[in-house]
């Protein structure tokens, strides 16, 4: 009998799991920022620890190469320079909003497939960096093989694709001089 109830409590437990995976749900702290890696990869210390975030719902150019730098370019047809140059920009967008030493909020939910942890920033004005770094036409939505990530609600992501249409609609930030490449980066 008691093999019988251990067996039930373990698939109703695995059920749960499988069903609201543990990167769905969310957990808000106070955290410093430490160091703006690029626009979308940010290091803080929260509850003691230095923690590296990837910024949930957003993908900037890329800054350094990398596997994801080399794929890049050959789906955009472009050049390592010009790719690098775009993350550049990112990173220095990123750094007119965020500054070494800054109070923030963090609302992770979870983490990523690296292991790192996947986050919103709020700004000490209240302003969320990840809407405000598409908004500025600096970030794509990210996505997963083309589709909304799991760990952004519908509703996170309608918004964040908004921002981005009204972003490249207005020519704002790399989506002026740079929409071929940016419409590719936002796109695939």
């Amino acid at each position: 009998m008691r093999k019988v109830f251990d067996a039930l409590i373990l698939t109703i437990l695995v059920s749960i799991v499988v069903t609201f995976p543990l990167t769905s749900f969310s957990a808000t702290y106070q955290a410093v920022v430490l160091k703006i890696t690029d626009g979308d990869t940010v290091w803080v210390k929260m509850y003691g620890k230095r923690v590296k975030l990837r910024l949930l719902g957003i993908d900037t150019p890329e800054e350094y190469p990398s596997r994801k730098m080399d794929k890049d370019i050959e789906m955009c047809h472009t050049t390592y320079k010009q790719m690098r140059k775009l993350g550049l920009l990112a990173t220095k967008h990123a750094k007119t909003m965020l500054y070494k030493g800054e109070h923030v909020t963090v609302i992770t939910k979870g983490k990523g497939y690296y292991g790192r942890t996947l986050a919103f920033i709020i700004l000490p004005d209240g302003t969320n960096y990840n809407e405000k770094e598409v908004a500025d036409g600096y970030a794509c939505v990210y996505k997963w093989h083309g589709h909304k990530s799991r760990e952004l609600s519908w509703g996170e992501f309608e918004k964040l694709e908004r921002l981005m249409e009204k972003a490249e609609k207005e020519g704002k930030g790399l989506w002026d001089e740079y929409k071929g490449i940016m419409e590719c980066l936002c796109d695939y």
